[in-house]
């Protein structure tokens, strides 16, 4: 156990347990010539970055490909230099997401899925009822649409807190 101990180290800011794997790992490391542990480090680029003021706006200058043009008004082409939000008006059809764009023919007959759609939530009882009613509105509001198989998962979703969310994925 004296051995373990002599790994361990403390931060120099909080005094919390810093491990030989968070240094290793980077979620640990010095700054300023002092020890700091994840979340003193979290504060550290926090402080720092609002310090700067910023990011340089020219390091992030959209990448061209050769060869690769995109359609104006496509959710691709929605790149520019600055970061663009996505959120449900910005999904809706219009915005590149419509089922009408997809060159794949819905075909109840046929066994295999030709699209998949994804829905989530957080997991509490009236997160999941909504998500029930938004599944079973969607199915309503399409009726030529066939299930052809269901996935579900848990998993972390991030957004202001990181939370466990289920998520179900609809192919038809």
């Amino acid at each position: 156990m004296k051995h373990a101990e002599e790994k361990t180290r403390a931060c120099e800011k909080c005094g919390a347990s810093v491990y030989p794997e968070h240094i290793d790992s980077g979620i640990a490391r010095y700054e300023g010539g002092r020890l700091l542990c994840a979340h003193c480090v979290s504060e550290y680029e926090s402080e720092h970055d609002s310090a700067e003021g910023g990011m340089d706006e020219e390091a992030f200058e959209p990448i061209s490909l050769e060869g690769h043009e995109e359609a104006e008004g496509s959710v691709a082409g929605l790149s520019s230099t600055k970061i663009h939000g996505m959120s449900a008006p910005t999904l809706g059809k219009g915005a590149g997401w419509d089922d009408l764009k997809f060159k794949r023919p819905l075909d109840p007959k046929n066994p295999n899925a030709s699209r998949c759609r994804t829905f989530h939530c957080k997991l509490s009882e009236g997160a999941v009822d909504f998500l029930n009613n938004q599944v079973n509105e969607w199915l309503d509001g399409n009726p030529e649409i066939t299930v052809k198989f269901a996935n579900t998962s848990i998993g972390l979703f991030e957004g202001k807190h990181t939370e466990p969310n289920i998520v179900i994925t609809i192919f038809y």
